[in-house]
């Protein structure tokens, strides 16, 4: 008999669930979390489920990973956004060794063998300046779309930003758009200091391999240029990226259930 289970990530700007029928995702969908995540929670679930044409009562099992997983209305198993996310992983690139997250205020990067079992793992979660937050608030400022490809056309000269605080170097690219200089030239660098970075974390657990970007930030391909240039390596980008941790959490509450 198939078993369904739910995925639900709760992150602190976004909350993500994921539909797992088996092997097969049913359905993904997202919120912005709102300060009541319970009911920010209740509501992508139900759009999820929704969309799967399934009701609550056919869901074997549900488990929850992310900042706020302590705040689903439903009972759920709890687990590691670390091994989510080298479980997800591994669901689309089973050979995987390396996984890079970078969240809305965090950045993680993953070691693991080839059994899946984590080898090593950094974290930066003391400020939003290596995180996703830093790349929404310049996006803003900029009237840039991270994920949109032709960006990259657009880039014509290398500027580099010096500050990583959102304050600073908020304050440091208002300077520079005044100077008159390319927005996406200045999109780049801002890119490019999140992008090292990350790097930095994957070098400090010696990341190697076949390594997988997960997150949202897989969708800019400005950073992707960025880290891959400076890293050497060709990143693994799954399908629905930003749900990896949601999958990880729902292969979790399978694997509880049998």
């Amino acid at each position: 008999m198939a078993i369904i289970t739910a995925g639900i990530d709760v992150g602190s700007l976004f909350t993500k669930v994921l539909l797992l029928k088996d092997d097969d995702i049913l359905s993904v969908d997202v919120l912005p979390t709102s300060e009541d995540v319970s009911k920010t929670v209740s509501e992508v679930s139900n759009k999820a489920l929704s969309d799967a044409n399934i009701s609550i009562n056919e869901v074997d099992s549900i488990a929850s990973t992310g900042i706020g997983q302590n705040h689903v209305p439903f009972p759920a198993k709890q687990f590691s956004g670390v091994k989510c996310s080298i479980a997800g992983a591994r669901y689309y690139f089973p050979l995987v060794q390396g996984v890079i997250d970078i969240g809305a205020e965090s950045s993680k990067a993953m070691k693991c063998a080839a059994n899946g079992k984590i080898v090593d793992f950094a974290a930066n979660d003391k400020c939003a300046g290596g995180a996703g937050i830093f790349l929404d608030t310049m996006s803003l400022l900029l009237q840039i779309d991270a994920d949109d490809p032709k960006s990259m056309d657009m880039i014509t000269e290398q500027i580099n930003i010096t500050s990583t605080c959102v304050v600073f170097a908020e304050s440091e690219v208002v300077t520079l758009i005044h100077k008159g200089m390319n927005r996406f030239d200045i999109w780049r660098g801002i890119n490019e200091s999140i992008a090292e970075r990350a790097f930095s974390l994957a070098a400090r657990i010696r990341a190697s391999g076949k390594v997988a970007l997960i997150g949202g930030i897989a969708k800019n391909p400005v950073f992707v240029s960025c880290f891959e240039k400076m890293s050497g390596y060709k990143l693994l980008i799954p399908t629905n990226a930003q749900f990896v941790n949601a999958l990880g959490a729902a292969i979790y509450a399978r694997e509880s259930k049998k």
